[in-house]
């Protein structure tokens, strides 16, 4: 059993190699039960031939050779005359088994030759199928998506019930259709429907696709039924020996994939997987033949999966799945039948909306009757707008007013089973809160806080049952954001756990469980780069270039702009309410004199209009309608300030803003991870991709950290900016110092055993950190507040 012994400064770990592989990741998960098919012959003559492996019946590699046997038995056999091939259940198929992908990609890219792809075993069998001299229908009794329209398609005929959708979602995993979808679709559709659908990976209804040519007839009656009767009549008319509709090459020709490939980058910057596509629809209505096509669609699925970029997406796709689970959480969740809502202003009315979507009840109170009122009206504006733009029936509208009751009176919430306090945050009011919910609520109502960086625990200990408490921090707009942070605090119970993990998915958010730290994770993990952000522009870099770099990386909005749209005055209060304009906490910190000027002029961004000037807001940017300019004050202003400070502006690389607003919210992480406050390193990605903007291409900032950039760049950068700050504070006592760029100790544990070899020996789809963490854990060493 080979060790490698690897030393930190504090302390000393022992990494074996046995011990590091017991780990599982959901791209590589423990041995799958075997997936198969089944295949009887009716009274008829047909052979059905039926994909079993639900829920979705994804195509496993025991499935797709059960497929291939047996789809050559009904061909063998001489009483079968036509073959049908559907889904069991109420699923036709979802694609690929994306947890295999992992041991294609452990092959390596070298496995394969030239022209080889890495699912030529798949496109083998789907050939078979296409080739039959017995007339094969594809009878779609629920979704056809990915892989399981490409099965469809290499049927001769598709027939599906109107309420089926068929969809190409590849590229949202990087990747695209690589069993032969881009080479087939074009032979059934106009381009104007399967383009979008190959670079969108949006899936379109059975009526849609039935008139594009993709489904030859919608039935309402049974579909094997209606599938076989259809393959008795009907002759094998393979979509390989079909041309590509003229229309489309005559499109392709004029330049129409040039210009939707223009429109897709535009709203998927950075993803490499459209180019990748167009290159084989190119293919596809060039004059090669069907199988040169399919050649050039390996080689370019080959280049796709083995890119970071499909990397971090597949990341994604699994960490999504992975955030919900708790590990040891054995209670059941108590069912949420009715909801109270404490406060109706933004994020309470917000939070409303989620459940009253969801055909929950909600009681909805507040303190005064004008502020319960201008809550209520905006909740019926954002139905009554979607019922104005056809998004919403009026009717349904009308149902979702029914379901909610405002109210001044905490007496309503006596049969409530869960209560959600959204008041300002001000910890004497959230205190008085719960010490009225404490007093009208049943023994078993959660009594929960939307608090974005208040001690929960100090919130909790006003009830007498702290233990029905924890927090539950929705993202402003509550009803539009997908991320909520539950955070778990010292009493909780794990019945407290559960049902707040699972209230996160019957809402559809993207729930993950936090420790109950200064900011959580999020907000935590932002405030050195908010902080660098303006230390930047201090050192030289111009505000607009902050900004640019930011949005070049891939982010929705630079770190300046943002502090407009949340509001320069939120921690600029927080300091004045604290009676200390210099203080310094993991929330925030400074540089402070920008912000502070600012906001004493009445500036806080979008929210402070400035009639004087045309402006709809003025922070650091002057805000006209969409168009905003950096204010040509704030820029004077920089430069008083850099006076003052007898700092020297100097020229700022895009590459060290980016590491400086980067490698200081990463180095947070791995601190978050290090005291125990996150589960894992995927959730932190889940919640900056889904409550902070990151670009979903990168994996997260943890993922990026390790796989694009390299743990042991980021650490040895980490060092020469940790220097640098110290030295600018120390030398310079107009500056506070700050201690985020000093490295965290798990990150320089990761490292070391990065160069002791681990890294190779990790199961395809864990990263590093986890390992290490598992370890750690194992050993008795490791931090859980969780």
């Amino acid at each position: 059993k080979l060790k490698q012994k690897v030393a930190s400064p504090t302390s000393t770990c022992r990494f074996s190699r046995p011990q590091v592989f017991h780990l599982q990741s959901a791209q590589h998960p423990r041995k799958l039960p075997k997936m198969t098919t089944k295949i009887n012959v009716r009274p008829d003559g047909v052979g059905v031939l039926t994909l079993c492996n639900p829920p979705v019946n994804s195509l496993a590699t025991t499935l797709m050779e059960s497929l291939e046997a047996n789809f050559q038995k009904l061909v063998s056999d001489p009483a079968v005359k036509a073959i049908v091939v559907t889904g069991e259940g109420n699923f036709f198929c979802g694609g690929a088994e994306i947890s295999e992908f992992g041991k294609l990609t452990a092959k390596g890219p070298d496995a394969y030759g030239p022209d080889e792809s890495p699912v030529g075993s798949l496109t083998a069998i789907f050939d078979k199928v296409d080739a039959s001299p017995k007339t094969v229908v594809a009878a779609i009794n629920g979704m056809a998506l990915g892989g399981g329209l490409e099965v469809a398609l290499a049927c001769h005929y598709r027939i599906a019930l109107p309420t089926v959708s068929v969809g190409l979602p590849e590229v949202t995993l990087g990747l695209l259709p690589g069993g032969e979808g881009t080479q087939r679709i074009p032979r059934v559709a106009p381009l104007e429907v399967f383009l979008p659908m190959l670079l969108t990976g949006a899936p379109v209804n059975a009526a849609k696709a039935n008139k594009a040519g993709i489904i030859d007839a919608v039935v309402k009656s049974n579909v094997v039924d209606e599938a076989a009767r259809f393959a008795l009549k009907m002759p094998p008319n393979p979509v390989s020996k079909r041309p590509v509709l003229a229309a489309t090459r005559f499109k392709a020709l004029g330049g129409a994939l040039e210009m939707t490939l223009n429109q897709a980058s535009q709203k998927a910057k950075g993803m490499i997987a459209p180019a990748a596509i167009i290159k084989c629809v190119e293919a596809a209505c060039s004059n090669i033949s069907f199988e040169e096509g399919v050649k050039e669609e390996g080689r370019q699925f080959k280049k796709l999966l083995f890119s970071v970029q499909s990397a971090a997406l597949r990341h994604l796709f699994f960490s999504e799945r992975l955030a919900n689970k708790v590990p040891g959480l054995k209670e059941k969740p108590a069912p949420i039948k009715k909801v109270g809502i404490v406060g109706a202003g933004l994020m309470g009315t917000g939070i409303a909306i989620c459940f009253i979507q969801k055909g929950v009840p909600v009681i909805l109170k507040d303190a005064k009757q004008e502020w319960l009122d201008a809550g209520m009206k905006n909740i019926v504006k954002i139905w009554s707008g979607k019922v104005a733009k056809g998004r919403l029936p009026a009717e349904k509208a009308k149902g979702y007013e029914a379901l909610i009751k405002p109210t001044l009176k905490y007496e309503d919430f006596a049969d409530c089973d869960i209560i959600i306090e959204a008041v300002p945050e001000i910890m004497s009011l959230k205190k008085e809160v719960f010490q009225a919910l404490d007093k009208h609520t049943k023994p078993g109502t959660l009594i929960c806080t939307n608090t974005s960086g208040l001690n929960i625990d100090e919130i909790a200990a006003v009830l007498k049952d702290p233990s029905r408490c924890m927090g539950t921090h929705f993202f402003s707009p509550a009803n539009v954001m997908q991320l909520l942070e539950n955070v778990r605090t010292s009493k909780a119970s794990d019945a407290t756990v559960a049902t707040c993990m699972q209230m996160g998915k019957m809402i559809n958010k993207k729930a993950v469980l936090v420790g109950n730290c200064d900011g959580f994770v999020g907000n935590r993990m932002i405030a050195p780069y908010a902080s660098e952000a303006k230390q930047l522009i201090e050192d030289g870099a111009t505000i607009a270039q902050v900004d640019q770099a930011a949005e070049a990386f891939g982010m929705a909005m630079g770190p300046m702009t943002l502090g407009d749209l949340v509001g320069q005055e939120l921690f600029w209060k927080q300091r004045k309410a604290a009676g200390d304009m210099k203080k310094q906490t993991k929330t925030y910190m400074g540089p402070y004199e920008l912000v502070d000027w600012l906001c004493e002029n009445g500036r806080f961004g979008l929210k402070t209009p400035d009639p004087k000037i045309g402006a709809n807001g003025r922070g650091i940017y002057i805000h006209r309608g969409r168009d905003k300019m950096v204010d040509p004050e704030v820029i004077a202003k920089v430069e008083e300030i850099r006076k003052a400070k007898g700092v020297t502006p100097r020229t700022v690389t895009d590459q060290e803003v980016v590491e400086r607003l980067f490698f200081s919210l990463v180095n947070e992480g791995f601190k978050i991870l290090e005291e125990g406050f996150a589960q894992r390193s995927s959730d932190i990605d889940i919640v900056y991709i889904f409550g902070y903007g990151f670009p979903p291409a990168k994996g997260g900032p943890m993922f990026w950290a390790e796989n694009y950039v390299g743990l042991p760049v980021v650490l040895e950068k980490l060092k020469v900016y940790a220097a640098q700050a110290k030295e600018r504070f120390t030398n310079n006592k107009a500056y506070l110092p700050v201690d985020y760029f000093e490295p965290s100790k798990l990150l320089i544990e990761c490292v070391q055993a990065e160069k002791a070899g681990m890294k190779k020996k990790v199961p395809v789809g864990v990263p590093l950190v986890d390992a290490v963490l598992a370890f750690k854990k194992k050993q008795g060493k490791g931090a859980s507040k969780l």
